[in-house]
């Protein structure tokens, strides 16, 4: 018991950092900053410092079994909500915020299912994808003076041939399109989740993944 709780209050300080469920809202409101700062902290380093810490310590978690299930739980829910209040945003760095929580809420899933593996792999894959589509976005800022994506589509966003595509192969590496990265390391969680049979986990995941 004692355990639990002390893997419990260690999680809350990782769900303020990955930005989980209900301590989520920083990370959006963070997106003021200049893009390739964004493309820096907000891919690879400082979201990723909280599913890193679990990492370290997934023996511990997987040793308090309620605690897992509690994160498990927390995580999908994480997932699915982001990603559908990134479906209705129109600002292009906010919708990659609110996807970013969602894809922490997916790595967190992956490693309290049990797979060390599945949460690393979809960190790394999803580090290079984000940045990808961070800087990216910043192209698009730059050149039309607005993070509103109806403006910068109207103003002729895809007369920005280079920058579309990547937009298009960051965007599809996030959804978890084959043979892109996402899809490999999207594919390890559903099959750490669905280890044991369908569930309800499995089924978030996979409606968040649709989403995105």
């Amino acid at each position: 018991e004692s355990l639990n709780l002390i893997m419990l209050l260690i999680f809350i300080g990782i769900m303020g950092k990955s930005a989980q469920f209900p301590l989520h809202t920083w990370l959006p409101d963070a997106m003021e900053g200049p893009t390739p700062v964004s493309a820096l902290l907000h891919s690879a380093t400082m979201v990723a410092a909280g599913v890193f810490l679990m990492i370290r310590l997934h023996p511990l978690f997987m040793a308090a079994e309620t605690t897992a299930l509690i994160i498990l739980s927390i995580a999908t829910f994480t997932a699915v909500l982001s990603s559908t209040i990134a479906m209705v945003d129109n600002d292009i760095k906010k919708v990659l915020a609110y996807s970013s929580i969602s894809q922490l809420g997916f790595m967190l899933m992956g490693l309290a299912a049990g797979s060390l593996f599945a949460g690393v792999f979809h960190l790394i894959t999803h580090a290079v994808f984000k940045a990808l589509l961070f800087l990216c976005s910043g192209i698009y800022i730059h050149a039309y003076e607005t993070n509103d994506m109806t403006a910068i589509g109207r103003n002729g966003g895809r007369s920005l041939k280079i920058t579309t595509l990547g937009l298009i192969v960051g965007g599809a590496a996030l959804a978890g399109l084959p043979p892109l990265a996402g899809f490999w390391s999207k594919e390890e969680i559903f099959a750490q989740l669905g280890h044991h049979g369908f569930n309800t986990f499995m089924a978030g995941a996979f409606f968040a993944a649709f989403l995105t």
